[in-house]
């Protein structure tokens, strides 16, 4: 967790610092346009000089804050040189009552003898042409600070006057009421609701708080007293937002919606009903404090979150510290009266939550478009594996070389259309050895097909089954040489995953078959799929270990029970086939690096059903006995397995070849995982017994097996 601390500070730096950089450079550029020589003074009552000397107050003298007594009052004066034309003069305070005079006659006044504070923070007056000096008298009341900033310029006053935040906060607007409106319309079109959404609901929320607190900045028809209030509490509640926008990623959130809501709630109710500077200045730190308990509390929540590795988690924890301390340093800026630097922390960390949560929710909805692909391709792929396992049966009925060809075009032909509609102008031939050629003994649709150049890629890239984007290949061999070639061309989508795995499975089927009704060599069925076995072991990045481990392991349990030496014998052969289902699981799911999506976790589930489907298409004892395991060997002992069967309705051997997967499962290293020890390994296997396992089969797995 340090770590990821540490980048949260770093974020939390970084975005102070920018604020440091941006603010010096247009502070200086600010201050060129600014009325600089007033003389001040504070005074004890309002339009009220005391008989003291006058301070200067310009760019090289600030103001001169009085630290040993309260002072409620200030006093400025400046001589203004004659001028043929009217002039303005704008003066920005912090919320601050203010009556001006020029030459001693009344031209403004802002709630000066009314109100200890007031709405608005800009103030304009008109100043005529004159060909004398002018004496500007400015009377200020000081409910929250000093803050006194001068421009003169040529021309009548306005009683609106944009500034670049102001402006800033209307272009946020904007852009968050156009992505509202996009993904409105992208919902309705794809009959989905985005969760982006709130995003950019939350980031026009953000442009429209900045031009609120930036408007009793730009205007003086805000100056009831209520707009303080008003300003406070939207402000606020930006940060809020934020975090709810946060919240909604969270998979239980009831607490923290309770927890952010009732914050919000209760600092809202004390900023409003605040009349006085003092209760504003508490009822907004407790807000801020509130709202900082929140965001913390969904911190501490995340964590959780981390520990399991849940997706995003990480980013998320990595904002929420952020977020916290941004918030905390929001509410330390209110109370300094750092109103810059007040909106930029509160409304820059709202945009960067807006930012991540719109990007998460951006890359799970590539990835939940991805994976609703996915499970319609596994859906058909689904089909297709039972489809291979028809086809191994048709095949398996051949009695003569011909009608094995017609067959297997057939069926093969059928197979590629039924998975994908598109390929139904496929083309095939097939070309049978004949001497040191091949002759062509069927051909449906293909202009030219030479063999000799297909035999010799297959003898260099030592595959007989070859496929590309538009085309795949099938060879068959005995005693070496390729006797059987099979041509399919006209594919489309031929590199999808899925179907390069259905290719290759049915030609699993396609050899095994051939070998079995041919007699075509030495090797048995069972010994071709046994390699089928070894291969898909290979292609999850296992060792062959597994295999004979799990052979081992079922022969000595199958002697523990009392089963006789050829039966046990039996077991351990049959039990070696347990996987072969993977060799019809794409390799690009079964090789990916991190976690699975439920999706992929779903496909990856079906290899006992796909082998089932293949080892169930043969009549032989063995098989018929390695489909049962295969189907069965995740079945939990309590019904919570793949199928759902419990206790005895699980075959005995599933149950059997279920314990030494598992067992020799955790004793072998993974990507994923190192080795067990054999006592950490048993342990799992005792805790689980009358859950995953056989409790009986376990106390005899322990004290005979395992030793």
């Amino acid at each position: 967790m340090i770590p990821l601390l540490g980048v949260s500070l770093i974020i939390f730096i970084v975005t102070v610092a920018v604020y440091f950089v941006a603010n010096y450079v247009s502070e200086g550029i600010a201050k060129q346009g600014e009325l600089s020589g007033w003389e001040y003074i504070y005074t004890d009552k309002a339009g009220v000089l005391p008989d003291a000397d006058l301070r200067v107050f310009s760019a090289q003298n600030p103001i001169v804050t009085e630290s040993s007594v309260r002072r409620d009052n200030i006093y400025f004066v400046k001589t203004l040189e004659p001028e043929d034309d009217n002039r303005t003069l704008v003066i920005r305070t912090d919320y601050s009552p203010v009556m001006i005079r020029v030459n001693g006659r009344e031209v403004y006044n802002n709630m000066f003898q009314d109100s200890v504070y007031v709405g608005n923070c800009y103030n304009a007056v008109t100043i005529g042409a004159s060909s004398r000096q002018q004496v500007v008298e400015v009377f200020m009341k000081l409910p929250f600070s000093v803050r006194f900033e001068a421009e003169l310029s040529h021309g009548e006053h306005s009683a609106f006057s944009p500034t670049a935040g102001f402006t800033a906060g209307g272009v946020l607007t904007a852009l968050g009421i156009v992505s509202l409106v996009v993904l409105a319309i992208l919902g309705i079109v794809n009959r989905r609701r985005f969760r982006a959404l709130g995003a950019a609901g939350v980031l026009a929320y953000c442009g429209a708080a900045v031009m609120l607190y930036n408007l009793p900045e730009v205007s003086y028809f805000v100056n009831p007293p209520i707009w303080v209030n008003i300003v406070a509490a939207v402000t606020h509640t930006t940060m809020m937002l934020g975090l709810l926008l946060i919240i909604g990623w969270f998979s239980h959130r009831r607490k923290l919606l309770v927890g952010a809501f009732f914050a919000l709630g209760i600092g809202l109710l004390l900023v409003m009903i605040a009349v006085d500077p003092i209760l504003i200045y508490i009822s907004n730190a407790a807000m801020g404090l509130l709202t900082a308990a929140a965001v913390g509390y969904a911190g501490y929540t995340a964590i959780d979150y981390v520990l399991r590795r849940t997706q995003y988690a990480t980013a998320i924890f990595v904002i929420l510290v952020y977020y916290f301390l941004m918030t905390i340093l929001a509410s330390v800026l209110f109370l300094l009266r750092s109103t810059s630097l007040y909106i930029y922390t509160v409304i820059i960390p709202t945009l960067v939550v807006c930012g991540v949560i719109a990007y998460i929710y951006y890359v799970m909805f590539r990835f939940e478009r991805r994976n609703a692909e996915l499970y319609n391709q596994s859906k058909r792929y689904g089909n297709s594996v039972e489809n291979i396992s028809r086809f191994i049966r048709s095949m398996l009925t051949c009695s003569d070389r011909e009608a094995f060809y017609e067959t297997a075009v057939n069926e093969i032909s059928q197979l590629v259309i039924l998975f994908n509609e598109r390929n139904k102008d496929l083309c095939c031939c097939v070309g049978v050895r004949e001497g040191d050629g091949f002759i062509e003994k069927l051909n449906r649709g293909v202009s030219s097909c030479r063999y000799d150049i297909i035999e010799r890629n297959s003898v260099v890239n030592r595959r007989n089954c070859i496929f590309s984007d538009t085309y795949f290949e099938y060879l068959l061999e005995k005693d070496v040489k390729k006797q059987v070639i099979f041509h399919f061309e006209n594919i489309v989508g031929g590199l999808d995953v899925f179907f390069d795995s259905m290719v290759e499975a049915a030609y699993c089927g396609l050899e095994t078959s051939y070998e079995n009704t041919f007699g075509t060599s030495t090797r048995s069925v069972d010994l071709i799929l046994d390699e089928l076995a070894e291969n898909a072991e290979l292609n999850n990045g296992y060792s062959l270990d597994h295999l004979s481990h799990i052979c081992t392991l079922t022969l000595r349990f199958c002697r523990a029970m009392g089963m006789d030496e050829e039966q046990a014998q039996f077991m351990s052969v049959a039990a070696k086939l347990h996987d072969l289902g993977k060799i019809a699981i794409p390799l690009s799911i079964i090789n990916k690096d991190g976690r699975l999506t439920e999706e992929e976790q779903v496909i990856v589930a079906s290899h006992t059903e796909f082998g089932y489907l293949i080892l169930s298409a043969y009549d032989e004892p063995l098989l018929k006995q390695a489909a049962e395991i295969a189907r069965y060997h995740h079945e939990h002992y309590d019904g919570t397995g793949q199928n759902g069967l419990a206790g005895e309705k699980i075959p005995l051997s599933a149950r059997i070849v279920s314990i030494c997967d598992v067992f020799d499962a955790l004793i072998s290293e993974r990507s994923y995982k190192k080795p067990w020890s054999k006592e950490r390994s048993l342990a799992f296997i005792k805790d689980n017994a009358g859950k995953l396992f056989d409790p009986e089969l376990v106390k005899i797995f322990v004290s005979q097996v395992a030793d």
